[in-house]
Order: C-alpha cells, then structure tokens, then sequence
C-alpha cells in the first residue's frame, strides 16, 4: 500500500484487497490506523513508524493487524519513503507480510518448537537441550565445546555471532542492580543440522549470573527456515525500493520497480474515477501469487486449470505447463472429513452467487501420494458484468500445525506409559456414558480392575521393569476387551474400563476374559518370570446413580471385596449386594469419630523410642490415638483411620491431637523439663491441608511449650505425593524450631532418591524389615544400608517393631540410633506415670 507522510491511505493493490479484506474503494482516503485493532493507537504506531522511514529511508516493524472480517493476523511491515519523482507526491511504500502461523507456532507452542541452550564462558562449554539437538537433526545432549558449536554456524554468519557476543555492557543504572548490565542478543542465523544442509534459526539470549558459576548466557533458538521466503521476497522489494527512493539510475530491476509503483498509483486512482486496467492488474496479481507460500489455484469457467503458483505446483506435485487445461478435479485430491456428504467443491463455487466463497478442512493427497491438512478456499469469479469467468482456489497448508494440535490433544486425554485413556478423559467418557442411561438410551457396566503383586516385580527388578509390564498387560487387556469400551489406566497399577451397550452380566463376561489374560500373563526380566494377579469390581451403570464420584466409590468397593476374598477373583455388585452392604458399613466409623472430635471419646497413648547407643537420658516418645468404647475398651488406630483417611477426616483429628498434646505438656512443666522430644504423626491428606501449617504456627506461637520438643512424622508415600509442598511444609516448622522424622521408608523404590531432597531429622526403618532381618540376609542388608545411607546425609535412624533382644542386639550391632517397639515398651496412655 502506498501512505502519505501524514499516514493517509494513497495506494492499495489487490493483495492488499486479499489480505485485509477491504476494496480499494474501501481502503484509499482512510488512516492507515483503521487496520490496528485500537485504530487511535495504531495512527500513532503509523505516524512514528513513518518518521522513522523518513529519518532512515527504511523502517521494519511486527504487530497484530485487523481484517475486514473482524479476525486478526501478525503483521510483519517493512516502510520505505518515496520521493516525490516516482509518484508526484511524497509518499510511502508499506509491504505488509502475514506471519501468523510463525507467530503462533512461536509463542504459543514454545515446547514443541524452541529449544534452549546454555554457554559457560569460564568453563567454554555449552549446554544443548535435547530439543534443540532434534531441531538440528542430531542425537544427544551432551556439552560440546564453544568453538566446536560456534563451527555449526555458517562461515556468513559467524561475524554477526561473535559481534552480537562482544557488544559492550550498557551503563549501569544503580549500585543495587545485580543482573548482568550486557544487552539481549537475537539474531537470525543458518546452522548445519545432522544432514550437513543449513536452516534458519531465531537465536535469542540473555546474560544472567547464576551463583556460584558466574556469569553465564542463556538463550533459546527457534526453527523459522520456513518463514523465510516471505520474509525475503518482502526484504527484496524493499531494496529495490530503497533504490528507487536514492535514485539509482540505469538498473533495469529498479526502472521496473518505478513503473510498477506509478503503475499502481494511477490504478488506484482509475478504479476512484471508475476506469479499468484487467491486464496490468493480473500482470500483478500473477507476479505477486508467485512469491506467496500458499498454494494458489485458478480454473475457468468449465472448471479446468488456467494457472497455478508455484507453491501450488509443490504441494500438488503438478507443474503449470502440465496441468493447463486439465480439469481441476483431477489435480485436487481432497477428502473433506467433516462434510455431511461427499461434494465437488469447485462445482459448488462455480454455481454460487457473486462472492460466495466457500471455506472448508480438508486433505489433500498429492500427485506422488503424500498427504497434507489444507484449509481450502474457494471463491468464483465474476467479469464486471456479472459472467462467471472462473474459480480461485486456495490451499493453506496446515499440516504441521494439526500434527502438533494433535499430538497435544493426545498426551492431555492419554496415559503417556501405555497409550490407554488416562484418569480425566475416562471421568468424562464415564459421565457421557451416565447421562446416556439417565436417557434410558442404552446400558452400560463400568470396570475397575487393581493389579495384585505388582510391587514384587517394581521392589525386584525395578521402576522400569514395572514400566514395561504395565505396557505389555496393557497390549493385553486390550485385545480381551471389545472395541467399542472405553479403556483406561487410572494411575500405578489401576486400570477401568466403560463397557457400553450390555448387561450387568455380559460385563461380568468381559472382567473374566480380563482375569483370564492377567493370570495366564507372564513377565520376564533377568532371567525370572513373573506372574501378576488382579482384584476386579464390576458395578452397573444405571439412572439410579448420584454422580461419576460414587459410580467409581462404589466400583472401588467392589473391588476391594474382591482383594478380602482372596483376590485373583471378580465382585460383581448386584442389588441387595449384602458383601457391598457390609463394606459400605463401614462409613459408620465417619460418624463416630465426628462425634468423637466433638465429645470426649478420643484418647491419647504413648509409645517410648529408647536410644541404643546409651543408658537412659531424656524421654522420647511417640504419640498414639485410641477410639474409647462405651465399656470403657479402646479401639486401635487401624479400624478407623482408613475410614478417616477415606472421608478426609484426617487434618481435623491431626488438629485435635496437636492442640491436646500441647495442652497436656502445658499442665506437665517437670515433665516437659525431661522431655527430648515427644512425636506427632501427621496423615498425607494434613501435609496436602495448607491451612495445617498455620494452625500449627498460631499453637505454638500461644504454647509456652518449646517448639523442639515436638517432632512432627510423616509417612515416605504422603511426602512423595507432592514433594516441593511437602518440603515447603517442612522447612516452615523447622524455622520454628520443630523436628522431623520420615515413617515407613524402604517400602518405595523412590526412597533414597526423595531422602536427599526431604529435610527431616530422623528416618524410620520400616518394621517389615526389622522383624526379617534375624531370617532374611536381603533384610538385614536393608536395613544396615538404610542406616548407612541416613547417617552419611545427617539423618538419625529409629527401627520399628523390636520386638525380642534378638534383634535389639542385632541392631546394635549396626549402629541404629534408637529403637521402638513392644520390647521397648508397650502403647500406655498418656496420663500414665512417665517415668515407669
């Protein structure tokens, strides 16, 4: 387009018409800032984007431009200032340049496109993320030196690089300022990939100071080979123009270039007094299709090819000369999935009333049998007399972005180990499939299946192994089930599926042949075979159900019933289920302890933890809950706690033990004075409870208590369940002055990798180890490394379940620190004379 210097609209072709949407009619006479989408803003842009043309004769800029539609797209411009030779007026030449999809592969995809690396200039060393060495065509990631990567550059490009590198540092602002005073670099540059070609890279990067390492740059690099040919068919014309604008005289190219702009200029102003120039103005188009990088296709009136641009002629694998006359079906293989019915597209447009373009997905299949995702237009073309002249048909390649967009929507609703469903997608294909019986359309079954003696092959062979097997058994459950159900994996070894249009009996049919492939199911790995079990629950899918939470509570009933009778074996739920009756009971335990934390039926026990390295000392203990009985008996902790932990009891009765701890040791000051440390355990659902934490502050803000003498215990499955709030967690208390001590640990295969990062003060050897280790050398050893591991990182050990001086000694032996256990001494409540 062409602007005068006050950014008024002189010249507009018909790429410019293309593009935005607007006549010529439309566009000539207006301010340019009416193609912004804040038109006062974008007059301004325009107005300083002019000056800077005129001060430099050249001006580049990148912004969001508005189409007639409404829809917007990015806006690459380049301005260059005319004299007043070429036109007669002083004007500007504005070359507008749509890199959306750029654009939105660039800032909307960043994991899938860029890359990032890292240069240590002390160490010369980079670091190059394995995206980046996919971009580049190349396998791994370990550092290269400096040099060696600065060789991959092109030998054109390489001076650029190292000036970008040796640019001055910029003035510093203030003494406080502590981030590198060096500029951001960005460039674009050719790299050689694995295949020895070069591409074109956006190489962005920054100066930070990272600690102890110095100063170091960090930067990211984007793959834009194929934005470039817009991008230099626009910096061509520019310099041509610029040219023209110097008045370089007896250049052919610029002498064109001239003409063309007077050209357009008295185009423009014919078609305002109503005049026509139809060559000329498919000379243009014809020159300014065959610099677009979509395919551009135009048939005449009976529907054969007249022209297409040379993008076309790649995608479709036809040239020109070859396809002139041809009918244009027999170029354009497209299929049009979403369409109701199969139609011919071209007829269809060439049918259609004036400007009536038709829009529509399709792919295409080329001439050598490659496919592409193409968004396709097509629009017929009338003379100014209203006769049907022909077809425009153009192609916009879409492939790599629906692969992307594919791949995305894939990972978000798949389990990424075995390919199956994962938990969110399946609750929404189970909901799908609950509003569709509440329709009375059809019924249906859920399935929820857990593996038995899968922790044998994960504590044996490893986390990979089990990996592996959890693929292979999903290979075969899905070969034993239908088609048409809907399969998942939930999470660890939990798998569920959604058994559409059967009876409560045809699904039972289905979990059976499930069964049947677990237990004839072998694994391999280091020369064992493994055998894995499943416990299923099978549970109707009916109007009668509240919601998708109770259809998978009760299918998770279910199959808990099926692991109390034996596992290995299917629990149908059926109407009058007495087995579910009884299980579903056992929520009575909810009300009893509401009614406990609001009475005065809970009691507090305590259990020693003895030092094995010394005599006597300071008491160390171990707090205990006890349920009291109308008789005057106590329940122990393993009938109800589940039952709390189920129905998201347990941060209030951690709340309630806490602030009766407290409130007991508050009463006990000579006990307190003998105290070295008395332990609360806390569930995993109170360290996932953010509002705990401040509870637990504001207790022992008010206490006269010491906070050091409370030690808070957490189990090694609650504190791996979220990790980075468990570790938040625990440095709040410890700031405090609270201690820490990790329960249960051994019994995961992340263990030792979370101990390093856990910051609690003492480990508790898991006591399915201790009372082995007289039996088991594999226990012993456990348990000595355990030790061993906790010492060499700082961390005190405490062994459960001492339960003879058999094992007391052994543990000696191996230097634990403590001991805990009915040996030691038995659960007393807490009232109870201490000293004894």
């Amino acid at each position: 387009m062409l602007l005068s210097t006050e950014g008024i609209i002189l010249g507009w072709n018909r790429q410019a018409e293309a593009l935005y949407g607007y006549a010529a009619e439309e566009a000539i006479g207006r301010p340019v800032g009416f193609l912004h989408i804040d038109a006062a803003a974008g007059m301004q842009e325009a107005a300083q984007e002019i000056r800077n043309a005129q001060a430099l004769g050249r001006h580049d800029a990148e912004g969001w431009n508005r189409q007639a539609r409404g829809s917007v797209f990015w806006a690459a411009s380049t301005f260059v200032m005319l004299p007043e030779s070429c036109l007669g007026v002083r004007a500007c030449a504005r070359m507008v340049v749509d890199l959306t999809p750029y654009k939105a592969l660039a800032a909307r995809l960043p994991l899938v496109v860029t890359g990032s690396w890292r240069w240590n200039p002390a160490t010369g060393m980079v670091a190059v993320s394995p995206q980046c060495m996919r971009m580049l065509g190349r396998a791994g990631n370990a550092p290269v030196q400096a040099r060696a990567w600065v060789q991959r550059v092109h030998a054109e490009d390489r001076r650029l690089l190292r000036q970008l590198m040796r640019q001055k540092p910029r003035p510093v602002a203030a003494p406080a300022e502590t981030a590198s005073q060096r500029p951001p670099m960005q460039a674009e540059l050719r790299m050689r990939t694995g295949d020895g070609q070069y591409r074109w890279f956006r190489l962005q990067a920054e100066w930070r100071r990272e600690g102890a390492t110095g100063l170091q740059l960090l930067g990211t690099g984007v793959d834009v080979h194929d934005a470039r040919p817009a991008r230099e068919d626009s910096e061509r014309l520019a310099r041509v123009l610029q040219s023209c604008a110097r008045g370089v005289e007896g250049n052919a190219g610029n002498d064109a270039a001239l003409r063309l702009l007077a050209e357009i200029f008295r185009d423009t102003h014919r078609l305002r007094t109503g005049e026509t120039a139809r060559q000329m103005e498919q000379d243009r188009i014809r020159a300014s299709l065959a610099v677009l990088t979509d395919s551009v296709l135009v048939a005449d009136g009976a529907g054969c090819i007249d022209y297409l641009n040379p993008a076309a002629e790649r995608m479709t694998g036809w040239t020109l000369a070859e396809a002139r006359g041809l009918p244009a079906q027999s170029l354009l293989s497209i299929r049009f999935p979403q369409a109701a019915h199969e139609t011919d597209l071209i007829t269809d447009c060439l049918a259609a009333g004036p400007g009536e373009a038709r829009f529509r997905h399709g792919l295409l299949r080329s001439r050598a049998g490659k496919e592409h995702a193409v968004d396709v237009t097509a629009s017929p073309i009338h003379g100014a007399d209203g006769h049907l002249v022909g077809v425009a048909i153009g192609l916009h390649d879409v492939t790599a972005i629906h692969a992307l967009l594919n791949t995305i929507a894939h990972q978000a609703s798949h389990d990424p180990l075995t390919g199956l469903l994962n938990r969110r997608e399946f609750e929404a294909r189970l909901q799908a499939a609950l509003e569709q019986a509440r329709a009375g359309c059809e019924s249906a079954a859920l399935i929820y299946l857990d593996l038995d003696q899968f922790k044998i092959v994960n504590d044996t062979c490893g986390h990979a192994a089990g990996d592996a097997l959890l693929q292979q058994l999903a290979r075969a459950y899905r070969a034993a089930a239908r088609e048409v159900d809907t399969f998942a994996r939930l999470g660890g070894d939990e798998f569920a599926l959604v058994i559409a249009r059967c009876t409560t009996d045809e699904a039972g049919r289905v979990a059976a042949r499930l069964l049947d492939a677990t237990t004839t199911f072998r694994f391999d790995c280091g020369g064992r075979t493994f055998r894995v079990g499943a416990s299923i629950g099978v549970v109707p899918i009916t109007a009668r159900a509240a919601s998708v939470e109770q259809l998978m509570r009760l299918s998770d009933h279910a199959c808990y019933l099926a692991k109390e009778h034996g596992r290995n074996r299917i629990h149908v739920h059926r109407e009058k289920d007495a087995a579910m009756s009884r299980r579903m009971n056992d929520m009575h335990w909810v009300g009893r302890l509401n009614e406990a934390l609001r009475g005065d039926s809970l009691a507090l026990y305590y259990q020693p933890i003895a030092p094995l390295s010394q005599d006597g000392g300071k008491l160390h203990y171990e707090i205990l809950l006890r349920l009291k009985e109308r008789d005057g008996g106590c329940v122990g902790p393993g009938a109800f706690l589940p039952a709390a932990e189920r129905f998201d009891l347990m941060p209030a009765i951690d709340r309630w033990v806490l602030k009766k701890v407290l409130e007991w040791l508050e009463g006990e000051p000579e006990h307190v004075e003998r105290l070295d440390m008395a332990t609360i355990n806390l569930s995993r659902r109170t360290l996932a409870d953010e509002s705990f934490q401040q509870y637990a502050i504001a207790c022992l803000e008010k206490s006269p208590v010491p906070a050091h003498k409370l030690c808070f215990e957490i189990t090694e499955n609650g504190a791996i369940a979220d990790p980075v709030r468990t570790i938040r967690f625990i440095e709040t208390l410890k700031d405090r002055g609270c201690r820490f001590s990790l329960d249960d640990f051994g019994t995961g295969m992340t263990s030792f990798s979370y101990l390093k990062l856990l910051p609690v003060d003492f480990i508790k050897i898991d006591g399915s180890f201790v009372t082995m280790m007289k039996d088991s050398a594999v226990d012993r050893e456990m348990v000595r490394f355990t030790n061993e591991i906790s010492h060499i990182m700082g961390r005190r050990t405490i062994a459960e379940y001492v339960a003879d001086a058999a094992i007391y000694e052994r543990l000696r032996a191996l230097q634990i620190d403590y001991a805990q256990g009915n040996w030691i001494g038995a659960p007393r409540p807490l009232d109870a004379n201490m000293a004894q």
